[in-house]
């Protein structure tokens, strides 16, 4: 499966939460473009964009998109073509993950992702260093065991 461009990505959870009134900020947008990439990883063990995430002070930040918003780069409706060529599952997904932890506030999703044992916190050295990238494995791993709900075996009737 083809990995994305990161800024298209981003404009298109900026339209989404534009169109669900869902408030964002710069900090919001990283944690929600993080939320996606780690629900696709941990779902279709694929990686959802060509930029990998790093820890930064407030959470995992994408540094491309980081640069590109403040630069005013990515704009609502400017996804190019991110959402005709997105898998409608993977697609499905985004909105999932969207409509959940697009009810946080920016701080919140931050203290979220600092968790001890999160991907941030163990790339960070627990918050020590900053801007190390996350490992993937470890990002697949927290997502499948702490985000998405898949029922387990015992749970099965």
């Amino acid at each position: 499966m083809a990995e994305f461009d990161s800024k298209d990505v981003m404009a298109y959870i900026l339209t989404k939460c534009e169109n669900e009134n869902i408030f964002v900020n710069l900090t919001k947008l990283e944690k929600l473009l993080y939320c996606c990439y780690g629900a696709i990883l941990a779902k279709y063990d694929a990686r959802l964009t060509s930029e990998h995430p790093q820890a930064w002070p407030y959470g995992p930040v994408f540094p491309q998109t980081f640069i590109a918003f403040r630069n005013g780069e990515i704009t609502a409706g400017q996804d190019n073509s991110f959402r005709q060529n997105c898998p409608p599952e993977w697609l499905s997904l985004i909105d999932e993950v969207i409509a959940v932890f697009g009810k946080y506030k920016a701080s919140q999703l931050s203290a979220w992702s600092h968790k001890e044992g999160s991907p941030w916190y163990k790339a960070s050295s627990g918050g020590r260093v900053m801007q190390a990238p996350l490992d993937d494995f470890q990002i697949r791993q927290y997502f499948r065991e702490n985000v998405l709900e898949e029922p387990n075996e015992s749970t099965k009737n």
